[in-house]
Order: C-alpha cells, then structure tokens, then sequence
C-alpha cells in the first residue's frame, strides 16, 4: 500500500493556525505515552543508606517513582502530592516524616529511616523502624557470648514498649524520662555483665555518652552499642539494621498499598535482617573471649 504523505507546504501559506494545529495533532500521535507518579519518594539522598533504600523501593514497585530530596519539598509536600496526583507518600528519615504527616488522610504514608514509629493520630500510616529488638541482642548474647548472663537495659518508657524485652529472664529493665536518671540509674546498677541503652536521641546526649563508657571501663561491664559508631567509640559489639533489606521491607508494604491493601493490615515492622559489628580491642580489655564464628560472621571487626 501506498503510503500517504501530508506535505505542509501545500497548504495555504495563510493558514497558520491549521498548520499549528495540525503539527501539535501529529506530535500528540507519535509522542510516547506519558505516564502518572503513583509514588512520591521523599528522603535526604545525599546520604548513601537513603539512597540504598531508595533504589531497593523503586526496584520493588510495579509503577514509576519520583524521588525528592526532603529540602526541596519542605513546606510544599501538599502542593507537590496534588500536582503529581500521588496516590502513596514514602516518607525516609524523620523530616521527612513529619513533612508527611501534613498530607490530606486520603494519601498513604509509609515511613522509614526513624527510630521508632511516629506519634500520631492519623490512620492511614504504617512503616519500617530502625530500631534493633531486644531480642536480637539476647540471642546474639545466647548464641556467642553465654557468660553475660545478665544484660541490663535502659531506656524511656516509650521505646521499652516497642523494643520489649520482658520475656527474657536474664534481662533486667530500666525506664527513665531523663540523661540525669539514666545516668543515675547506669551508676547504680547492681549485677550487670552487658549493658545496653535504648537509642533515645533525647537521652543520648555526648555527655550521657561519655559517662556510660567511663561506668563501662570503670566496672568492667561491656556496653552493647546500636550502631557502628558505638563500636568504633569502645562498645563490644552492635547489631544494625541492614539498609537494603529495610528497603525491600518498604518497597513491599507500598507495592501492597498501590494495590489497594489497608495499611492496617500492616502494622509498622523492624526490620527483619542486621548487620553485626564488633570491638575486638574491647573484647580483650575486658576479658572476653570471642568465639571464631562470631568474628565471620560480623561484618566488620574493629582491631
């Protein structure tokens, strides 16, 4: 078949506006489709674990993504969600959480990258704490290390609640509302072999930092760090979440709210694999021996 050609020069020299409109005609026909945000993704990704995080939700959805960094959509969040049409918000890091937390109740939210779950009101909210369960510790303790036969805990109430550590008999718990208490409480701690504080960033101040390390070399009792920064600073060891498999976690739980799930069916989740970290030169200070197969399968040791 012969096919037909459309020679804009045989028309009327005169008739701007046909030819206008029949160029933009054309150009809507071969121009690809455009398709819809469906997902917002807010978040600072300047840090690599942000953008570890988002590269692992994006892989997990069936649908586009835009990614905004959290200083661009202060105080626009609302605006921005209306103008892209977004049917989820996933909010990463506590700014951008309580940006989030701004949007009509109409709009999901999932979280990441805090501590412990927001306190709100609003329903239609679910997410990925970072926070390490006390269990975890526990059965690091049991598995490698069965001499710390008493691991004492600390903490505000809050997040005693959501790390709960009750069921273990060789736990002992400590709730405090203040540094001062904890600093107190850490002072007056009567038979303890590990200890460990509860990553309140209210309470765990550098100075509340420096006196427990100072009770730890002081007693000989190992302090349990909650990040790689703890075990570099002198902690035994620390147990950290790892920010690929968090970001699985996160890309899941949306790709289940695009496909019309309820985010109460969700409830806000730690996550579900950690990366081992362990002082070497602490271990030997205080006398503890540590066993090969902790040593390969932590991810880094500190000499």
């Amino acid at each position: 078949m012969r096919p037909y050609i459309i020679k804009l020069s045989s028309l009327n020299t005169h008739s701007t506006t046909l030819r206008l409109t029949l160029l933009a005609w054309i150009f809507f026909i071969l121009a690809p489709p455009a398709f819809a945000v469906e997902t917002l993704i807010i978040g600072d990704i300047q840090y690599k674990p942000v953008v570890d995080v988002v590269s692992e939700i994006k892989s997990s959805l069936n649908s586009p993504a835009k990614v905004y960094a959290t200083a661009d959509v202060m105080g626009k969040l609302v605006q921005i969600a209306d103008r892209e049409d977004a049917r989820l918000v996933v909010a990463l890091g506590s700014n951008a959480v309580n940006e989030a937390l701004k949007l009509p109740p109409s709009i999901p939210v999932i979280y990441g990258l805090v501590i412990a779950p927001p306190k709100t009101a609003r329903q239609n909210i679910t997410g990925v704490y970072m926070s390490t369960p006390v269990s975890e510790y526990v059965n690091t303790i049991n598995e490698y290390l069965p001499s710390l036969k008493k691991l004492s805990v600390v903490g505000s109430q809050e997040l005693m609640n959501i790390l709960d550590g009750r069921s273990y008999a060789q736990v002992a718990l400590y709730r405090v509302s203040s540094s001062s208490e904890l600093v107190n409480t850490v002072d007056h701690l009567e038979v303890s072999h590990a200890l460990l504080l509860l990553p309140d960033v209210a309470l765990l101040t550098t100075a509340v930092m420096e006196q427990v390390y100072l009770f730890s070399y002081r007693k000989n009792v190992p302090l349990l760090g909650i990040s790689e920064g703890n075990v570099k600073q002198g902690s035994l060891f620390a147990i950290v979440f790892d920010s690929v498999n968090v970001g699985q976690q996160i890309g899941e739980k949306a790709q289940h709210a695009l496909n019309g799930v309820d985010l109460k069916e969700m409830p806000p989740s730690p996550p579900k694999k950690f990366n081992l970290f362990l002082n070497n030169a602490t271990a030997k200070k205080m006398g503890i021996t540590i066993p090969s197969e902790m040593l390969e399968n932590a991810k880094r040791v500190y000499p």
